[in-house]
């Protein structure tokens, strides 16, 4: 495990941070960056961009039709004067111009509103007016870890974009998992790479591919990183599991980042952590030429606040 977290009270984290409390702390610190907020007539979306001004993680532009969105402020106790918000009442129009502010530079991170995210990763991935860059897109989605006397993030990739992921696919999530990770301090992330055994078996294609993924990281093809698989869950998160079926890896038990085979794994996972776990959660979708955040509709303001100062710590 990478060196364990040092700091005064009140200081800001040095090492990895290890909480989504470190990570809010660490992006108020960094300069202003400004959130785009697409079709953003949506009442968890304009909390969670009030909360975010609030508390310095960043400005917010509010794309979307103007009469609801000033609305939706003043249910919520905000004065929209407080607020940049620029009009668009059709919602291709909003999402099209929201995309196209970050495209241009006159905003830092994109984040979804009252859209689904099918809609809005549909204008990102546009070739002459998206904000493609070559590279895969994909979501890590970040939770503090509930194991007692273990404070650290955990992440889970790729529950939110790649439906079906082969071998390439399935490297292309994990080097942006790792990029999202070193970015938060851990300079040699553990990557457990997924399957439901953790013996290679033709017969089910996720184990094959996690033996492959595995051996190109040894061969360097990541970087710094330890990356182990076919792990099935139990060894990836509990030591005491690895012990008893003697499995002796550096990432058994104390795993970073959970590379799933699949979108379904993924996406039930990480909501079965959000929501039975109750810990604090953000997520990211990075490969795009600047994050893209597409929280569920059905997060709360903190989940959303979460996510703007993760996207926040990945602008450069």
């Amino acid at each position: 495990m990478d060196q364990p977290l040092v700091r005064m009270p009140g200081s800001l984290p040095t090492g990895p941070l290890s909480s989504m409390e470190d990570l809010r702390r660490k992006a108020r610190s960094l300069p202003t960056r400004i959130v785009v907020i697409a079709a953003a007539q949506d009442d968890v979306a304009l909390e969670a961009a009030a909360v975010a001004e609030e508390e310095g993680l960043a400005r917010c532009v509010l794309v979307g039709d103007q009469h609801r969105i000033e609305a939706i402020l003043w249910d919520l106790g905000r004065d929209p004067v407080d607020f940049q918000i620029v009009n668009r009442q059709e919602l291709h129009e909003a999402v099209n111009t929201a995309v196209r502010l970050v495209r241009e530079g006159q905003g830092h991170i994109l984040m979804k509103g009252k859209i689904t995210s099918a809609g809005l990763m549909k204008a990102v991935l546009q070739r002459e007016t998206g904000l493609r860059t070559g590279r895969l897109l994909s979501d890590v989605f970040l939770f503090d870890s509930p194991l007692s006397g273990d404070p650290r993030l955990i992440g889970i990739t790729d529950g939110g974009i790649n439906l079906a992921p082969d071998l390439d696919a399935k490297g292309q999530i994990l080097s942006n998992a790792l990029e999202v990770f070193r970015t938060l301090g851990y300079e040699k992330p553990k990557v457990a790479v997924l399957s439901a055994i953790e013996t290679v078996n033709p017969g089910l294609p996720s184990t094959v591919d996690a033996a492959d993924l595995t051996r190109r990281a040894a061969e360097g093809a990541f970087g710094q990183c330890d990356v182990s698989g076919p792990l099935a869950m139990d060894l990836a998160v509990s030591a005491e599991a690895a012990g008893k079926k003697g499995v002796d890896t550096p990432v058994a038990g104390a795993a970073d980042i959970l590379l799933f085979p699949s979108i379904e794994a993924a996406n039930i996972a990480a909501k079965t952590v959000q929501y039975m776990a109750r810990v604090e959660v953000g997520h990211v979708v990075v490969g795009a030429a600047a994050p893209v955040l597409i929280p569920s509709r059905s997060e709360d303001a903190r989940a959303k606040t979460n996510a703007v100062a993760l996207g926040r710590l990945m602008v450069d």
